[in-house]
């Protein structure tokens, strides 16, 4: 019997195991900090992830405009498992009762279980994805390095067929480019797109930046709404300044091959849509037994185990962690970060005989690139805008960066880029709609 085995398997294992679903920041950072806190003989820990890294996404758009290469937005996952742990496959389904998850390892079609003592889900999120007419067949979304890379060899592209077409109306359709949602991620993918596009016009002659455009919408009424109403008003000045067209309190109705309809009616000519508005449970947790909120995201207890279990738990995205407040915790990667050092405390606690302690983080502050050197940020109480919030968000991003080898390099990169500038050509990457995501994510 299956039941029985994996039971067995369980009992015969002299060190318990905990097995980590999920390497993103949390998951990551969780398997680092409990390598370094126990010893080899009191756990195994095993991390399953469908990839052998993760998205480092505060460098995925330098690294998509040409400010650096694109393998600086990824980091390894045996650089946190110290190259042992690491089991790369799809993770489909757990059965709680048995303590075991079913995992699709890379390269085959069968799955296979993998027994825990502890479990840790921190399978993230995916884009929020609303039933808008051609939405999916069109938008494209930035996931991933490729998705990054593939927005940049569009945008050259596009610049390439401005040059010849002899229509100026035709010519500004093609660089229209639409960002829908004006959090950190939909601020930061317009305002380096238009620094990229801007600077890679000048290259051709029959193009000016006057025909470059971003439009930035969102239902909301300001941009940033996490960040405080003065430096997200500092930034939606500089947005302004620069030329990008910030239409907010509206929403996009429909999406075509060469165009988007706001919900005020409005009919944008443009070649690109990208969908960068708020995000969903990860699929994967339907199919799971667990309590959750009427949207689908995991209750979890102040401690970090999920509600009614002794060995599960979850962070990050895919968790409602409550505060000392009682409110869940933002769905950001400082705090999927605290979540996975904290989890990884609490894991240690309970296998010495201790009793776990409730999560609570700290908030850090908030950084945010706009293009062009410029930026806002609160460390604390300290509040900039500007270059110096710029250059901030860069040294604590790298600091941020793991390894000094990978650090060095990344500086390397910076300062080549700041003394010989760039050169804008293709890479030969397509990105992905948003149909050919969910394609991809369900095999």
């Amino acid at each position: 019997m299956p039941g029985a085995s994996a039971t067995s398997a369980i009992s015969a294992r002299q060190r318990p195991r905990i097995v980590i679903v999920g390497g993103g920041f949390g998951g990551a950072f969780a398997v680092q900090r409990l390598l370094r806190r126990l010893r080899p003989d009191e756990a195994e820990v095993l991390l399953v992830d469908r990839n052998n890294y993760f998205v480092f996404h505060p460098f995925l758009m330098e690294a998509g405009t040409g400010s650096l290469p694109p393998q600086h937005a990824v980091v390894g996952l045996r650089a946190f498992t110290h190259s042992r742990g690491l089991l790369m496959g799809e993770f489909t389904g757990a059965d709680f009762a048995r303590r075991v998850i079913h995992v699709r390892p890379v390269g085959r079609q069968t799955t296979r279980e993998v027994p825990y003592d502890h479990l840790v889900l921190a399978v993230g999120s995916v884009t929020s994805l609303p039933p808008i007419p051609g939405l999916r067949e069109h938008a494209l979304q930035i996931k991933g390095v490729a998705d990054a890379i593939g927005l940049r060899d569009r945008a050259i592209r596009l610049l390439e067929q401005a040059d010849q077409a002899e229509d100026p109306e035709r010519r500004r359709a093609l660089l229209h480019f639409v960002v829908v949602g004006s959090s950190f991620t939909g601020v930061e993918v317009a305002g380096e797109l238009d620094a990229f596009l801007r600077r890679a016009s000048r290259r051709y002659a029959n193009v000016s930046a006057a025909d470059v455009r971003i439009t930035l919408v969102d239902i909301a009424r300001r941009i940033l709404p996490n960040l405080e109403e003065g430096l997200a008003a500092f930034a939606a000045d500089k947005l302004r300044a620069r030329g990008l067209d910030l239409r907010l309190g509206t929403s996009v109705r429909a999406v075509g091959p060469d165009h988007a309809e706001l919900s005020d009616g409005t009919w944008l000519a443009a070649e690109t849509v990208i969908w960068c508005a708020g995000i969903a449970p990860n699929p994967v947790l339907a199919g799971l037994d667990l309590p959750s909120d009427a949207r689908g995201w995991i209750l979890c207890e102040p401690d970090l185990r999920v509600q009614g279990h002794r060995d599960v738990w979850s962070i990050g995205d895919c968790a409602v962690n409550p505060g000392p407040d009682g409110k869940p915790y933002p769905a950001t990667a400082q705090a999927a970060v605290q979540q996975g050092r904290a989890v990884a405390d609490n894991l240690v606690r309970v296998l010495r005989g201790e009793a776990p302690e409730p999560c609570v983080i700290k908030d850090r502050g908030a950084l945010v690139a706009l293009g062009c050197r410029t930026g806002v940020a609160r460390i604390g109480p300290l509040k900039l805008a500007g270059f110096p919030a710029w250059f901030l968000w860069r040294t604590v991003y790298l600091l941020k960066f793991p390894g000094w080898g990978r650090r060095l390099r990344v500086v390397l990169e910076w300062t080549i880029d700041l003394c010989f500038g760039r050169d804008d050509v293709q890479l030969g990457v397509r990105g992905a709609t948003v149909a050919e995501h969910e394609t991809t994510a369900a095999r």
